[in-house]
């Protein structure tokens, strides 16, 4: 067929879809404002400008021309079609549709996504379909197929100057993402668009990578054991993770009004200057250094702060990151570590002191030799435990009434001891014995103890409610010399005072007086241990770690009643027996040990994977027990003992206690631990 051409001087694009162009030699040589291409006659005698804008840049055409040379600065063959071939070779799936929809032509990708991913329906996205009806049916089952209709709609109107869209394709192989683009042929619309769809699978991927990784270290960040904060060069909180609040006291939206240096010590700061010129001097991009902060409730804790920066292209520093992890604990130890070396010092010197008074007392001459040799002896060992008490401290702590009667036992009987049952704490054990051994060695050398006639009162107890409770302790003696305060402040003084107050959270009351000397603390109960309360678990227990696993039990479950949690229980000395076996419970009842110790295993002959699979084993006939335990929620005790009349009884000892890892204190596991004592292993005493 032949077609006329027609360009005006406006230069107005021309749309040929699907023509056969004949350029005769009747056609005259018309020039457009800008022309693009020209259109070479058959003859090469005769050339028509045409203006190829509508292409605009997009690499999309419909056009095909025969027997015509395509010009667009650069020398071609006759008769090749650039264009068209452009289009079909593309990698992204193009499809051209006239005013009304019906798709004029498709590229080679296109057809071969159709063919590979549709359905036996492949003949409604060939040429000639209309594409909106196919748009129209995708639509009744995937409801973002009508946000694209509704797009294309409004390009083929004009009403929409372009469309785009993202879109998840689950086709038969595998799931891929697409960009679908509709842009018009002419501005304005009105007319023919051309509908492109871009495999961004890739880009998709890596964007999920990417949120992935985001959440992850937003996860990290968020709940890391160190406190993170981001800071501008400023010194300006911008962010800070949960540590951060708890190591500081302030919230994040608190510390975002907060200066860096405003947090620090004031005799720390001039440090914290020094670090941050280095960084900003670009010395160093990272520094680390120990400081105290200050807490929004005026404590001050002891920290390392580790202080980077991220540096723009330029070198700049575009804002500041600051690690800081709690060492209060380390430094705390330290201090008491120091507290015993002064303290070993201190008792090097006082202790011939008190063997020479504790000699004077005993051979005071009322006493045979005899005698007064095995009182001596007596009050010699009386004192060594004290130092066995210092050197080997539990880890479970001691009662204050033992350690107490321990350390003033060296001294004279003339010692009163009232006051409920108390368990120190690990910490608290060593403070108190030296606190107490420093009282005792003043009042055997200057107070009531160093005359005939003194005596000493120390009485406790215990003041204010669950959630406060505090131990009071009053050390009052009477009947000996006047009391006068020291002319210097020594070791001693130190020690009952400072030491004592810093670790006990409160202030030491020294009272000197005439009638005789008194020290009182009144301090939080949860700084030094924990109150017990008599039971007949307790009174039935035997064996010293089955001891120490129901004390620590106690002293974890605390005031309110609720089950100690799972996490916070230290394992480290019970587990070291292999006499600990764990089990968890389910919400149905269900009986799994997750760790069977292997005394345990080693005693029943078996190993922990046969126990596990035994149906008919001693583990097993023990779940029931486990399962008694968490339905009580409290500890359970039993022991057994068997004597086979060869002057080597056997004793079995179990302990049973529950912990919850659920927010409701719901039992979810039970902890158990077995003590066997005697032979279990000759074939006559097998049990």
């Amino acid at each position: 067929s032949r077609a006329r051409l027609r360009c005006g001087a406006d230069g107005e694009p021309l749309l040929l879809s699907g023509v056969n162009i004949d350029l005769g030699s009747d056609v005259p040589a018309e020039r457009c404002d800008d022309p693009a291409a020209t259109l070479v006659g058959p003859d090469q005698a005769h050339t028509v400008p045409v203006n190829l804008g509508w292409l605009g840049g997009s690499g999309h055409s419909n056009f095909s021309v025969s027997g015509a040379n395509v010009v667009a600065g650069l020398p071609l063959p006759t008769g090749s079609d650039l264009y068209r071939k452009a289009l079909l070779a593309l990698e992204s799936h193009v499809a051209v549709l006239d005013a009304s929809g019906i798709i004029v032509f498709v590229n080679h990708a296109w057809t071969a996504f159709a063919g590979a991913n549709s359905s036996a329906d492949n003949a409604s996205l060939t040429i000639g379909a209309n594409y909106l009806e196919v748009c129209r049916q995708a639509a009744k089952v995937l409801p973002e197929t009508e946000k694209a209709l509704h797009g294309l709609k409004g390009v083929l109107s004009g009403k929409l100057p372009r469309f785009e869209i993202e879109y998840l394709c689950e086709s038969r192989s595998q799931e891929r993402w697409y960009v679908m683009n509709v842009s018009p042929l002419v501005p304005g619309g009105g007319s023919a668009v051309i509908v492109s769809y871009s495999d961004i699978t890739q880009r998709k991927v890596a964007e999920r990578a990417l949120k992935d990784s985001e959440e992850r270290m937003r996860a990290t960040f968020r709940i890391a054991p160190t406190g993170y904060a981001h800071f501008t060069p400023e010194g300006k909180c911008v962010s800070a993770n949960q540590r951060m609040c708890q190591i500081t006291g302030y919230t994040e939206a608190e510390l975002a009004s907060i200066g860096m240096q405003e947090l620090v010590h004031p005799a720390d700061r001039d440090v914290g200057v020094a670090h941050m010129e280095v960084i900003r001097s670009a010395a160093s991009d990272k520094c680390s250094f120990e400081k105290r902060l200050i807490r929004k409730d005026g404590s001050v804790v002891h920290v390392v702060s580790t202080l980077a920066c991220v540096r723009s292209s330029a070198g700049d520093i575009e804002f500041l990151i600051a690690g800081v992890d709690d060492i209060s604990d380390r430094k705390l130890d330290e201090q008491r570590q120091q507290t015993l070396l002064s303290e070993l010092s201190h008792r090097g010197k006082n202790l011939l002191a008190v063997i020479q008074s504790i000699s004077r007392r005993t051979l005071s001459g009322e006493r045979t030799l005899e005698q007064a040799r095995e009182v001596l002896i007596g009050r010699l060992q009386a004192l060594s435990h004290t130092y066995e008490t210092l050197s080997n401290p539990a880890s479970d702590g001691v009662e204050l009434d033992v350690l107490l009667k321990n350390e003033l036992a060296s001294f004279s009987d003339r010692v009163h001891f009232e006051g409920p049952r108390i368990l120190l704490s690990p910490k608290a054990t060593q403070t108190v014995a030296l606190v107490a051994h420093e009282l005792a060695t003043n009042t055997c050398k200057y107070g009531a103890l160093s005359v005939v006639t003194g005596r000493v009162f120390v009485t406790w107890r215990t003041v204010g409610d669950a959630a406060s409770l505090a131990l009071q302790l009053e050390w009052r003696e009477v009947g000996g010399p006047p009391s006068k305060p020291p002319t210097r402040r020594g070791f001693g003084t130190t020690l009952i005072s400072l030491v004592a107050g810093a670790e006990f959270g409160c202030d030491p009351k020294l009272i000197y007086a005439d009638r005789g000397f008194q020290y009182t603390i009144e301090a939080p109960l949860a700084r030094i241990g924990t109150l017990l309360i008599d039971t007949p678990i307790r009174r039935n227990l035997k064996n010293p770690i089955v001891r120490s696993l129901y004390e620590c039990w106690v002293r974890q479950r605390g005031s309110d009643g609720g089950l100690p949690k799972l996490a916070g229980f230290d394992w480290t000395r019970f587990a070291a027996t292999g006499a600990l076996s764990i089990a968890k419970i389910s919400p149905e009842g269900a009986v799994q040990f997750v760790q069977i110790g292997r005394a345990l295993t080693e005693r029943l002959g078996s190993s922990a994977a046969e126990i596990r699979q035994s149906q008919e084993g001693d583990l097993q006939r023990r779940a029931k027990s486990y399962l008694q335990c968490a339905h009580k929620a409290e500890p359970c005790h039993e022991f057994m003992r068997f004597d086979f009349g060869d002057d080597d009884p056997v004793t079995f000892e179990c302990l049973l206690v529950p912990f919850s890892s659920s927010l409701d204190h719901t039992p979810t596991h039970v902890v158990g631990i077995v003590v066997f004592e005697g032979r279990t292993d000759s074939p006559e005493n097998k049990i």
